[in-house]
């Protein structure tokens, strides 16, 4: 993933090492990678992670508190105002995402 042409990247199902983060050679150095707040407590259930660029300052997204660790989400500030970007895993066996977002939203 080129950080040079990427801001943002959604990412499911992700790999992660026997350790339970998302590592690769250079993927700290230009990403933030942010994991569901459920992650540290339940791991195992993580099936979203984000990605934000590095260049983006922090001083203008923050994560939105979502307790599930199929559905995460940032919110951007700036001159246009506000914008959320969710990034949902719905697993095809199930509606439990989608019955969470109606209650979440």
């Amino acid at each position: 993933l080129d950080p040079n042409k990427f801001d943002l990247a959604c990412i499911q199902e992700p790999f992660l090492n026997p350790v339970n983060l998302a590592n690769t050679s250079n993927l700290w150095t230009y990403w933030n990678v942010l994991y569901p707040s459920d992650h540290h407590t339940s791991p195992n259930h993580t099936q979203v992670i984000i990605l934000v660029n590095k260049h983006l300052s922090k001083n203008n997204w923050h994560i939105l508190p979502i307790k599930s660790s199929n559905v995460m989400a940032l919110e951007f500030t700036g001159t246009f105002g506000k914008v959320r970007v969710y990034n949902i895993y719905n697993p095809c066996d199930s509606n439990r995402t989608v019955h969470f977002l109606e209650r979440h939203m």
